[in-house]
């Protein structure tokens, strides 16, 4: 059985690659641990996480209609169970949508352990026995999973690293989050605005270090507003499960002598690749010290047959980002042209979110560029004022030319808005180009002229 195209991995990244594999004119499998298609993205990560995100803003808006005179004290007390519906939909919808693209598309799946015989074949291995499979070209896709070290004793009950926490067996009246990344931040912000009292535990002495620092300091005032407790510069000595009032909680001993105790602790470590059941090593595909797989620009690693994209080759690891990854190297494989280098954008669903494309003002500073900021802050606009958006909108363009550099945004929809600067960016668009530009009123778009007239009145 051989194949132009077989992709071990069913997440955003392979099923990226499979698609427009299929769309090129190849024969293409896919090659899927599990019997449910999307990979963590689906099933525990982003989808799972952003609806449970969406149905607390929910609740969240409910809260503020009081202040309209609406009021639903006929409304039970939330339960874990109304949190997990809207997900569960979400999951099960999404997994068949991406079951019907591959049928349409003549993609066969192959349920199974991966491991590589040799550069185009593929041992697959399930408890039904297993088959080799050929390929001219074979792509990695196998994304990554929670880390869980071993000093933490992790039972997914008390002590939850981000995939059991989605099973927790009720909403916790306290939580401490052992890191500050993504996935800390994002759950940090979820819980609390569900009423938990969060604790964020770092060993590091800011949070989200790759963020613009106006972004930055904006996101830690809201979450300190919403009652969070950031920890900063705290290492920690130990992590217990003890038992208080015939209660199981978790204790956090920090080496600051300081003690912390939450009902549940998420342990947000980041996350490991899922390479190591591939056998590497049998085709010369090198890894570094961390267990990402190394690549060229056109994602080809060191066996020249051999592609690998998303997670498994690291930062930015986010689904828009590894969708994208699949995609070109599924056209370098096949000899078609690929598209101009452009910059991503990045979006983090705390609340509030945030999102930016393009260079942020240490970048700028540090590759000598003549820069200037103009600012728009939601709040002083009067659509910022309806939907009670306190965020801000940061254009950073060059002094010379005018051309926009990068956009860094936080607050209502930010996720959805930054897609016009990354136009900017990629287009090479003028402050004064945005000047000419009439935007709807009274909409958040508009921050986007705000911020440019602030910045010309820098000049």
């Amino acid at each position: 059985m051989r194949y132009d195209l077989l992709v071990i991995g069913a997440g955003p990244a392979g099923w990226s690659a499979a698609l427009q594999g299929s769309k090129l004119g190849l024969t293409v499998g896919v090659v899927e641990k599990g019997l449910m298609l999307g990979g963590a993205c689906v099933r525990t990560g982003t989808l799972p996480s952003k609806a449970l995100r969406h149905t607390v803003l929910e609740l969240v808006n409910s809260r503020r209609a009081a202040t309209l005179g609406v009021h639903a004290t006929h409304l039970r007390p939330l339960a874990i169970q109304d949190l997990r519906g809207p997900r569960d939909h979400l999951v099960a919808n999404h997994q068949q949508t991406i079951r019907s693209f591959f049928e349409r598309n003549k993609i066969r799946v192959f349920t199974g352990s991966a491991s590589f015989v040799a550069p185009d074949r593929v041992r697959v291995a399930d408890r039904h026995g297993e088959e080799i499979i050929e390929a001219s070209t074979v792509i990695i896709a196998t994304g990554s999973r929670p880390r869980r070290p071993d000093s933490i004793p992790i039972d997914d009950h008390v002590i939850v690293d981000s995939d059991s926490l989605l099973e927790l067996d009720r909403i916790p009246k306290s939580l401490a989050v052992l890191g500050s990344g993504v996935i800390g931040c994002e759950y940090a912000t979820i819980f609390a605005a569900l009423g938990t009292k969060v604790t964020v535990i770092d060993r590091r002495e800011k949070i989200l270090r790759f963020l613009d620092t106006d972004i930055l300091d904006t996101l830690c005032h809201a979450m300190r507003s919403s009652g969070i407790s950031l920890m900063h510069s705290e290492q920690i000595s130990g992590v217990r499960v003890e038992t208080q009032k015939h209660e199981h909680e978790g204790v956090v001993y920090l080496e600051s002598g300081r003690t912390v105790r939450a009902e549940r602790v998420l342990v947000a470590a980041g996350r490991e690749t899922n390479t190591e059941a591939l056998d590497l090593e049998k085709v010369g595909i090198q890894v570094d010290p961390g267990g990402l797989i190394k690549v060229a620009d056109s994602y080809q690693t060191t066996c020249e047959k051999v592609y690998a994209v998303g997670d498994v080759i690291g930062f930015p690891a986010l689904a828009s980002t590894s969708m994208h990854q699949g995609r070109l190297s599924v056209l370098h494989a096949a000899g078609q042209p690929l598209p101009p280098t452009a910059e991503l954008p990045m979006a983090i669903f705390t609340i509030p979110e945030i999102s930016s494309v393009g260079l942020t003002e240490d970048q700028c500073r540090e590759q000598g560029l003549p820069y200037e900021v103009g600012i728009a802050r939601t709040k002083e606009t009067p659509r910022g004022q309806i939907v009670r958006d306190e965020g801000m909108l940061k254009l950073i363009f060059r002094r010379d030319t005018r051309v926009v550099l990068g956009v860094h945004m936080i607050g209502v929809a930010a996720s959805e808005l930054i897609h016009i600067g990354m136009m900017l960016v990629h287009t090479g668009t003028t402050v004064d180009q945005i000047l000419s530009a009439v935007f709807n009123y009274p909409t958040l778009s508009e921050c986007y002229r705000i911020a440019a007239l602030d910045g010309m009145n820098r000049l």
